[in-house]
């Protein structure tokens, strides 16, 4: 990470990625963007649950180059991380939070890639604060990505009632939108595995 990129000091939101392939070889990229305002789990995390979503899709395993393009494309209002960072999120002290995925090729059955997120928050000061939160596989992801949502939208309505300010009430609905459409993720990668646990049952009462 260059220093001209950031501020020195500058708390961030960083986003790094551990790509496996089928052979085991493993490729990893990060990419990072100040914090204020929107690098945060709520608002970076529906970019991961887009790129998993695609991925199945199109029927396409994940790769590095792949991920880097999908999540430095802009959508709507909210910026992404964008800046290569090439330090390690977990022991930057400027890095307030961290999301650390890991990606592997699709499960051949319900087609969903392997999935698991690692989301590291600290507050600044001498005597931080710090919370890590782990999920496996794209529903608790999808899962996670939806709570985190209903909570910014829940908050961003309260402060936009209090102050009467139209633009948190805009964000409010973006957030609620986006959470509806992680849920929905989350139900098809609920579905796929429960027709695949039922083809298991019927397969071992067949026998």
């Amino acid at each position: 990470m260059l220093c001209s990129e950031l501020h020195l000091h500058a708390p961030l939101f960083v986003t790094q990625a551990a790509v496996s392939n089928h052979t085991g070889l493993i490729a990893r990229t990060g990419l990072a963007m100040p914090a204020a305002p929107f690098g945060t789990p709520a608002w970076q995390l529906p970019a991961l649950v887009s790129y998993l979503h695609r991925l199945h899709s199109d029927e396409e395993d994940p790769s590095p180059e792949q991920w880097r393009a999908h999540t430095q494309h802009p959508t709507g209002p909210v910026p992404r991380p964008h800046l290569r960072y090439q330090t390690d999120g977990l022991h930057d002290a400027d890095a307030v939070c961290v999301l650390d995925i890991q990606l592997g090729p699709r499960d051949q059955k319900t087609g969903w890639p392997t999935a698991h997120l690692a989301v590291i928050e600290q507050e600044e000061g001498p005597c931080p604060f710090g919370r890590i939160t782990h999920r496996h596989g794209t529903e608790a992801i999808a899962a996670y990505t939806a709570e985190e949502l209903t909570a910014e939208h829940a908050a961003l309505m309260d402060r936009a009632r209090q102050h009467q300010n139209t633009h948190l009430a805009r964000l409010a609905k973006l957030a609620q939108r986006a959470a509806d459409w992680a849920d929905k993720v989350r139900a098809a990668a609920h579905a796929d595995a429960v027709h695949i646990q039922a083809d298991r049952a019927r397969a071992r009462i067949t026998r």
